[in-house]
């Protein structure tokens, strides 16, 4: 375990058996992570597996209609977002492709994404307490896997938050490399007023976990570039949220519970002592 920067802390781990397995419990891990800091799981992810997600998902979508309507949280679709969220003001810039029906998918599409979206499920569920499989549940939480790329020459997305309950803890992992694939656009978070950013500190197969209510954001690839919604150059990552798509959203002020529960503790320690 190594301290990279303030609030930002690196954790090794061995993929053994198809898991991540970190060097320190998987609840001191969420310990860190509730401090709340930004935690880097090196997972020790084979790279030909990381790029064999990116590969796949490029011909998945080759052969796949661009979705246009309203999300409906219950298939198997790519979308290039280019709005504001209306809830949190976020813009957003990127091209996101959301396996909700993951387990729909032929074959070898399916295997090439469980060979790293089962060991995230399985990490998060060791860090959560869980036992969640995949599978579209309707008025409940359910996994939405996700591969998301963002373009050189202006992909981003903008500061937006979630509520903390069901996922509890965020997980970004990096599919490719820092410096050699792309060379901007990483995740900043706010913790105590101080900004974190952790681009050039996640290397491909490095997992970024955080809590997950914080405040955070993607920050633009460099303009310099030139945007093709085609090129497949930029940073690739998956992600493993868990939600209820038609549970609460969330709230349009940006959540600092936390914060003020470490306020509230402080005051009812000083009106014990009185």
């Amino acid at each position: 375990m190594k301290e990279l920067s303030k609030y930002l802390i690196r954790v090794d781990a061995e993929f053994k058996d198809g898991q991540i397995v970190p060097e320190i419990p998987y609840e001191e891990v969420m310990r860190l992570v509730n401090e709340p800091n930004i935690v880097i799981i090196r997972t020790g992810i084979p790279q030909d597996t990381l790029r064999s997600i990116i590969q796949a998902t490029r011909d998945w979508a080759a052969k796949t209609p661009l979705a246009e309507g309203p999300d409906t949280f219950d298939n198997n679709q790519h979308k290039q977002r280019l709005h504001i969220a209306k809830i949190q003001q976020a813009p957003q810039l990127f091209h996101d492709h959301t396996f909700d029906a993951i387990l729909d998918l032929e074959e070898p599409m399916k295997q090439t994404l469980l060979s790293v979206f089962n060991p995230m499920r399985q990490f998060w569920n060791n860090l959560t307490g869980n036992n969640e499989e995949y599978g579209i549940r309707k008025g409940e939480p359910y996994f939405h896997p996700q591969v998301t790329h963002y373009p050189l020459g202006g992909s981003f997305f903008g500061r937006h938050w979630h509520p903390l309950n069901p996922q509890k803890v965020g997980t970004i992992l990096a599919l490719n490399q820092y410096g050699k694939d792309y060379t901007s656009g990483g995740t900043g978070y706010v913790i105590n007023d101080h900004i974190v950013e952790t681009e050039g500190f996640q290397d491909m197969g490095d997992m970024i976990l955080f809590r997950y209510d914080l405040p955070h954001w993607v920050s633009p690839s460099s303009f310099a570039d030139r945007f093709s919604w085609d090129d497949p150059a930029g940073r690739w990552v998956a992600i493993l949220p868990f939600y209820n798509p038609w549970g609460t959203p969330a709230d349009k002020e940006e959540p600092q519970g936390w914060k003020t529960q470490i306020q509230s503790a402080k005051n009812a320690t000083s009106e014990a002592t009185v």
